[in-house]
């Protein structure tokens, strides 16, 4: 029997659960196993979303212990493979990636590396000369470079070449989120899963409250997901470049919502995998009108639990959500397309539940099925 190539898959595991902790934990628990044999080496340093991307003693000792444990996995497991999830903040490479990259090739090592968002170049373009040319540089040394979605590539451009870049979509366990009543719903439930911050799209959603209400008075708006008061990550518009004006998302909930619409608004703090599709399926439609995206998992997951979507035009969403078919998508910051988004499928079942029907067709392109044969494409070409 022929031995399976070893891989090191190098990512932030959960706890916490996000985007990129989730989708690493979807390919290990995919039959990915059955093609290559994976080890793994978690990058997660964080108890919770709150704690990431602060630069402080916590961050500098991880680092030295990520380096020690990668060359003790490298030493020990000499795999042919080092997959690697990268950042796509310019502290995240000076800080961790390019000397993940750089002590994996030493060891010989084919390293594929995975952005896993949407603002990457935005960051980059705007860093110092001596930092781009650094990244661009030990890139260019990678064996491949992938992306969630065909129209995430061009973070890539110009960085390695045009051969050495694919994209791959995320996966999702259909049989967890299937809903087979996916027409049975409570149209006055809109729910909202992500970052409660301003890049989310948090604040736009609570401006555009009073306006739905006032149509429909018993809607009511349920969030999970961390409160993030002062954004680390997302600082600019990622179809207008521009960089985003930040407002307090606490502020804005005290002089929109608090003693004025509070009935409409509930706040559910973090909930695990279980919570989350019980109130997807409960949902009447699930709203993310992000600044910059990379694949939302809670849009996969929506779509998953074949609900309708209201969406902006950022990241894999423009791919994989297509108007007035499978969802609405809208410009990011718009509260007023925000508003008639919302209002248009209240008032419009017939569209809603053929936008639903829709999904729960759709959400087959994504099963772990179909995305792992994909990996095992990409991974055996390397060998």
């Amino acid at each position: 029997m022929q031995k399976k190539t070893d891989i090191l898959f190098i990512a932030p595991f959960p706890p916490p659960y996000a985007g990129p902790e989730i989708s690493a934990e979807l390919f290990i628990n995919s039959n990915i196993g059955k093609h290559f044999t994976i080890k793994t080496l978690n990058t997660s340093i964080r108890k919770n979303n709150a704690e990431k991307g602060r630069l402080n003693i916590t961050m500098i000792r991880s680092f030295f212990n990520l380096i020690i444990r990668l060359l003790n996995n490298l030493v020990r497991y000499k795999p042919s493979i080092v997959y690697y999830y990268v950042t796509a903040t310019i502290l995240g490479w000076i800080c961790k990636d390019i000397w993940v990259i750089i002590i994996s090739k030493l060891f010989g090592a084919k390293v594929v590396i995975h952005m896993r968002a949407g603002h990457f170049r935005t960051n980059y373009n705007r860093s110092f000369y001596v930092f781009r040319r650094t990244i661009k540089w030990v890139i260019g040394k990678t064996d491949l470079a992938l992306c969630q979605s065909k129209s995430l590539e061009p973070q890539f451009k110009n960085l390695i070449n045009s051969n050495k870049i694919k994209s791959i979509h995320n996966m999702i366990q259909l049989s967890r989120y299937h809903n087979k009543n996916f027409k049975d719903y409570d149209r006055n439930i809109i729910l909202f899963v992500g970052h409660l911050s301003h890049a989310k799209g948090y604040c736009d959603v609570l401006l555009a409250i009073p306006k739905v209400v006032k149509h429909f008075p018993k809607i009511k708006f349920y969030f999970a997901g961390t409160k993030l008061k002062n954004e680390k990550n997302v600082f600019y518009n990622e179809i207008t470049k521009e960089k985003i004006s930040f407002t307090d998302p606490d502020d804005v909930y005290n002089n929109v919502i608090k003693n004025k619409y509070e009935k409409n608004y509930k706040y559910l703090g973090n909930i695990d995998q279980d919570q989350k599709i019980t109130m997807l399926r409960k949902a009447n439609l699930f709203i993310l009108p992000s600044y910059s995206e990379g694949f939302s998992m809670s849009i996969l997951e929506s779509m998953a639990s074949s609900k309708p979507i209201i969406t902006t035009e950022v990241g894999a969403s423009k791919d994989i959500i297509q108007n007035n078919y499978n969802g609405l998508i809208i410009p990011p910051g718009d509260v007023e397309k925000i508003e008639k988004s919302i209002i248009y499928l209240l008032q419009n079942t017939h569209v809603r539940d053929q936008i639903s029907e829709n999904n729960s067709v759709d959400r087959n392109n994504y099963s772990t099925s179909n995305i792992v044969k994909q990996y095992a494409r990409i991974f055996k070409g390397l060998i």
